[in-house]
């Protein structure tokens, strides 16, 4: 019975294993012509199992969760000898799925899913990224080697190692907690070894800029209300507009300037706002009889003329995500200079955006004409070519440039 049962158990392990990762599977037995891995045709378990076993079990110290790859399943199958050909396929295959999952957790992030709203970086990727696993992978005790080659060679990276070590010895579970989301995160940004890109990190309210994995130009930023938070995502900085129109959304439109042009009406061309009818005609904002109008039947777009005097400042940068949200200049300068910079409806306000698009341009930024504060002045759209990595992250800890960690305040109030 116990015999029957082992088999039994070995047989739904492996197909459990194969729906999380089965096409990887597949293809790594693709190239293996269909041979065994883990265990001999008699169904004895290599030292290559042990050894995967034992880096699970150690998976806590890199912020990953040992229970995710099955480590009782491992050890079971692992402690008998699995008997027939299926049988022995199906323990196989399951140490094959276990491996495969933890390695690519180990090099690119685990949960990043939860950790992000939106990703448009990654699926570009996928292929690569397995390619690179399956190409490291090359024996059954490649695993050790392997977890040490996948993650990051920073000083930051192994100061975040070191801190987590410490918390999970002491018990600190808030400390391991956010740890393991800066950890993840961080393997998952440098696994792309991009040349250049830019990460933002909300809770530090700081944007910086990387060329070649080095600190290039930081900056301060301002981020969403509480209420109005910016959100978390990876995509691409794929242009710039000198001088852009601020298209005002409706619920802004409609539940605070519409309140104040009804009170003030003069206002609406003090600030500048264009107004649109459903055909895109710009009407006099001194003509419309703003109270008779509801935020509910509210007929009009409304926008801001480009100028000093705009919200988004005299330069904005284009970010492919589905949200409303991209980088900009601002009107409004004295936020910087607060330690509580998070006043936007979302959008992410620049400290010294001049810097950044002058970088991004390779130096071509016509900073002149920006800084000229020119009126009347039509947008002028420049497209990146090749467009920019951009990350938006919230990570409550990180490994600060002189060593040591630091610590923010977890002001959306989000889970680690």
């Amino acid at each position: 019975m116990k015999f029957l049962t082992v088999i039994l158990y070995c047989l739904l392990a492996g197909f459990a294993g194969m729906s999380q990762r089965g096409s990887l599977t597949d293809r790594f037995y693709g190239q293996r012509q269909g041979r065994l891995f883990w265990f001999t045709p008699d169904g004895s378990a290599g030292m290559g199992c042990r050894q995967l076993v034992s880096c699970i079990d150690s998976a806590a110290w890199l912020g990953l969760d040992s229970n995710r790859y099955s480590p009782g399943v491992l050890r079971v199958l692992g402690g008998q000898r699995i008997v027939g050909e299926e049988a022995v396929m199906a323990a196989d295959r399951e140490y094959t799925d276990a491996a495969l999952e933890f390695l690519m957790d180990v090099f690119a992030g685990a949960g990043v899913d939860r950790m992000v709203s939106y990703d448009g970086v990654s699926a570009d990727y996928a292929r690569r990224d397995e390619d690179q696993v399956l190409g490291g992978l090359r024996g059954p005790e490649d695993i050790p080697r392997l977890v040490e080659e996948l993650q990051p060679v920073t000083a930051g990276y192994s100061t975040l190692k070191a801190a987590m070590r410490h918390a999970l010895d002491s018990g600190g579970a808030d400390s391991s907690a956010r740890l393991s989301v800066a950890l993840n995160l961080y393997r998952w940004i440098a696994h792309f070894h991009f040349d250049r890109f830019i990460l933002v990190n909300i809770p530090s309210a700081t944007l910086r800029y990387y060329v070649a994995d080095t600190l290039t130009l930081r900056m301060r930023i301002v981020a969403g209300q509480i209420s109005k938070r910016t959100p978390r995502f990876a995509a691409w900085v794929d242009g710039l507009v000198l001088y852009p129109y601020w298209n005002i959304p409706r619920r802004i439109a409609t539940h605070e300037l519409l309140p104040v042009f009804k009170k003030a009406p003069e206002a609406a061309t003090l600030m500048d706002i264009q107004v649109l009818d459903s055909r895109g005609r710009k009407l006099d904002p001194g003509t419309i009889q703003w109270a008779r109008y509801s935020a509910a039947d509210f007929p009009y777009t409304l926008r801001q003329a480009p100028g000093c005097q705009n919200a988004l400042g005299v330069l904005k940068f284009n970010v492919s995500s589905p949200y409303n949200v991209y980088m900009h200049d601002t009107n409004f300068k004295r936020a910087f200079g607060s330690s509580w910079r998070y006043l936007s409806h979302g959008c992410i306000r620049l400290e010294k955006p001049f810097l950044l698009g002058d970088l991004l341009l390779d130096h071509h930024l016509d900073t002149a004409m920006l800084n000229s504060c020119l009126r009347h002045q039509q947008p002028v759209p420049i497209a990146l070519h090749p467009r920019v990595p951009f990350f938006v992250i919230y990570s409550t800890v990180e490994a600060a440039r002189g060593g040591g960690l630091v610590w923010y305040k977890n002001v959306y109030h989000l889970r680690p």
